[in-house]
């Protein structure tokens, strides 16, 4: 069974004909089951329906049994907020993200460091991010253009993000050589053993295979300055894949980074 095909969408417990005409537009786009709430509690949709349920209402929550997705840019407005006044920023310090760079994000999730590079490459730059779940996907690209929070940068930001599903790999084997700047892979995020219930969809639908060494080939041939990797501060992939650490951790995680 695909992804798409154990997603069923439907409406809150009260169906406001905003609701439904919403829920149909997502069941249309999406090309998944819309199905009637009628007042039925999460816990019979799921008995009938099956795990994977997205709920629309004000806002569209992915359910994933009792967990729950919604789009926010979480993180990135503190970030962003940050390097508004002056502070750095460990992702663009590392990838050396500057205005005009074209970035690709090849792990997307929740699109946070998305929306930072975003921020970061200005208005002449350009950040495609890459999603390898076609609802996750799906949800980030409609919250990058719907949602509206109090920092303008940040709302300009999430506007620039170009968000697409798709295998990264194919689609740097698209790509012409030197095409991008930045190549960003973020693989420990499917991966991570932290109780994190904003994350738990992504594990469940998302990709959580290892990063391949032909992607870091792929990513080296069409970058024009720097490959960028976070893991874990001891993991052993920075070797097998050929990332050197300009750094020591200061945390859990770390950036391994290969020079064009």
């Amino acid at each position: 069974m695909t992804e798409l095909e154990k997603v069923y969408v439907t409406t809150g417990l009260k169906a406001k004909d905003h609701y439904v005409a919403k829920a149909l537009e997502f069941a249309a786009e999406l090309g998944i089951a819309y199905v009637e709430r009628k007042e039925r509690s999460m816990t019979k949709m799921r008995e009938i329906y099956g795990e994977v349920l997205l709920v629309i209402t004000d806002e569209a929550k992915l359910f994933v049994g009792e967990q729950e997705f919604f789009f926010h840019p979480s993180m990135a407005y503190t970030r962003i907020r940050r390097l508004k006044n002056g502070e750095n920023d460990i992702v663009i310090s590392r990838s050396g993200a500057s205005p005009g760079d074209v970035v690709l994000d090849c792990t997307l999730g929740l699109g946070s460091d998305a929306i930072v590079f975003a921020h970061a490459v200005g208005e002449q730059g350009r950040v495609i991010g890459l999603e390898a779940s076609p609802v996750i996907g799906y949800l980030v690209r409609r919250g990058m253009q719907e949602l509206t929070v109090d920092l303008k940068e940040v709302n300009q930001a999430m506007r620039r993000v170009e968000v697409y599903t798709a295998d990264h790999l194919e689609y740097m084997r698209s790509l012409e050589d030197r095409s991008v700047d930045i190549v960003y892979f973020d693989p420990m995020f499917r991966r991570t053993v932290e109780d994190s219930a904003s994350i738990e969809p992504l594990r469940h639908l998302g990709d959580d295979s290892a990063l391949r060494i032909e992607a870091v080939e792929e990513a080296k041939r069409i970058a024009r300055k720097r490959v960028v990797m976070r893991e874990r501060w001891y993991s052993r992939e920075f070797e097998r894949l050929g990332f050197t650490l300009p750094r020591k951790s200061t945390g859990t995680t770390n950036y391994g980074i290969i020079e064009i």
